[in-house]
């Protein structure tokens, strides 16, 4: 019977001491962001609505329309308002990359899905695709 009460305090504390050690620990949001992508335009600071962005070294904007958190959790408008000036790097592999670059990409609606990490300027691009009208 004891150590059953141990394993059971043991387990309703782990949750406790584990908030206890770092608080400040999140994981990274996953977003939906729908907006137009434009080659190397000059814009102003990264502010909503409008981002620069930055895919293989070269300048974009990225004309932001829609947010969404992919989990309610988190408030993605609140997070990009923390990306810096300097924008937002859009890493993804090679294929999401090469789409990403593509003229059929450019100038019209899309939507990028990705875990943003704005202290770090970075957006782990894992899917984009055009949005169908």
């Amino acid at each position: 019977m004891s150590f059953l009460g141990l394993f059971l305090i043991l387990i309703a504390a782990s949750p406790t001491f584990a908030q206890a050690i770092s608080p400040d620990v999140r994981p990274t949001p996953l977003v939906r962001l729908t907006g137009t992508l434009e080659i190397g335009k000059d814009a102003p600071p990264s502010a909503l609505p409008v981002l620069r962005v930055w895919i293989d070294d070269h300048p974009h904007i990225f004309r932001v329309s829609h947010v969404e958190a992919v989990f309610p959790a988190y408030r993605p408008e609140e997070q990009l308002r923390y990306v810096s000036g300097l924008g937002l790097r859009f890493l993804a592999e090679k294929k999401v990359l090469t789409l990403l670059q593509s003229p059929d990409m450019h100038d019209r609606p899309i939507v990028i899905e990705g875990w943003l990490q704005p202290k770090r300027g970075i957006l782990r691009v894992r899917s984009v695709h055009a949005v169908e009208q």
